[in-house]
């Protein structure tokens, strides 16, 4: 009990010391609380638009990259040796011209023994059909002469694949074109049987992307559309739909289909293959309506309202209202609002 005592009799001397400080530490507690209180009870600024009467576009945006419709990765089954060079990359190629030719020596060697094989079989078969051909034969020498016939025809088969071999030494383009892909500008390169050509043809590039199935119902071909590559933004491409593919596929999205849309260029220097970009295509259009800020718009159990102005005061009051068209930003209203309401915007 002494200390305790004690220690009170310590606390009410320190208080009688520093009643002045305590007090200011009071009075700036209760100020803070009191301007803290005033502030949160202060009304926040509302910002008001107004409805616009304007032409809207309602519209489906979809992601996707050049390419071209005629497009090949030309190989060698093997690879080899390049002996010829028949174009460089950049270059225009026609049809059926040849690309490169690898070495086709030790094809050629093999084609000769192959040959030498064969009539040396031809020989032996020519042998066996003369002795036979004036006399009756056995079932035993009757399967001997069928097994030299198919020995011959394997020989026959072997000289062919050889050909075929000697015939892919050389890769051709399949259409008229541009040689965009090139694994060597020079001969006497050994090249792997991965190394590819790539020949595209100008003619037929197409933007290419793929549309969520909810929004495959809204398309169809010949639909308009406008393109904006990343690598030209603001320089707006006009299309249309060309192709809607028939199967889907799976992406990271859900079930999605090709779409196609033809680029009336030739340029392949500028609308280079594989560029990304977007598909504006134009679902529908109305002009002359009324419209607000999309963000404007909340949706409470199946219909769609507003914040409005209200008794031409700082305040704000919620209105029912029906929507039409909707666009990137804006929205139609069909009814519920005119050009003089105030829409109150969110925060």
């Amino acid at each position: 009990m002494k200390k305790i005592s004690e220690l009170y009799t310590n606390i009410l001397a320190f208080l009688k010391k520093r009643y002045k400080l305590i007090l200011i530490i009071l009075v700036v507690i209760l100020a803070g609380g009191w301007y803290m209180q005033n502030r949160a009870k202060k009304q926040v600024t509302l910002t008001f638009v107004s409805p616009v009467r304007e032409d809207i576009v309602s519209s489906i945006t979809i992601s996707g990259r050049v390419d071209a419709k005629e497009k090949a990765r030309l190989r060698f089954a093997a690879g080899g040796k390049v002996v010829y060079l028949g174009a460089k990359e950049g270059e225009a190629v026609k049809k059926w011209q040849s690309i490169a030719t690898i070495d086709r020596s030790a094809l050629q060697k093999q084609m000769t023994q192959n040959l030498n094989s064969y009539m040396q079989e031809r020989n032996s078969f020519e042998n066996t059909k003369d002795s036979i051909k004036d006399r009756a034969i056995e079932t035993k020498e009757s399967r001997s002469v069928a097994d030299e016939q198919y020995n011959l025809d394997n020989k026959v088969l072997n000289v062919e694949i050889q050909n075929i071999a000697i015939a892919n030494t050389t890769i051709y383009s399949p259409f008229e074109g541009i040689l965009t892909v090139a694994p060597t500008a020079v001969s006497g390169v050994q090249l792997l049987a991965t190394d590819y050509f790539e020949v595209v043809n100008p003619k037929t590039l197409i933007f290419h992307a793929n549309i969520d199935e909810i929004d495959i119902r809204r398309i169809e071909k010949g639909q308009s559309a406008e393109i904006v590559l990343d690598a030209y933004d603001g320089e707006k491409i006009s299309t249309n739909i060309s192709y809607i593919s028939y199967t889907s596929s799976e992406s990271t999205s859900g079930t999605v289909f090709l779409i196609e849309f033809p680029i009336d260029s030739q340029d392949i220097s500028k609308y280079r293959i594989g560029m990304n970009g977007d598909a504006f295509i134009k679902i529908a259009e109305k002009k002359d309506v009324i419209t607000i800020p999309l963000d404007a718009i909340s949706e409470k159990d199946g219909k769609v309202f507003v914040n409005v102005k209200a008794d031409n005061k700082e305040q704000k009051m919620e209105r029912e209202i029906k929507i039409g068209l909707e666009s990137e930003d804006n929205v139609e209203v069909i009814e519920g609002l005119s050009e003089n309401d105030q829409v109150v915007m969110p925060q």
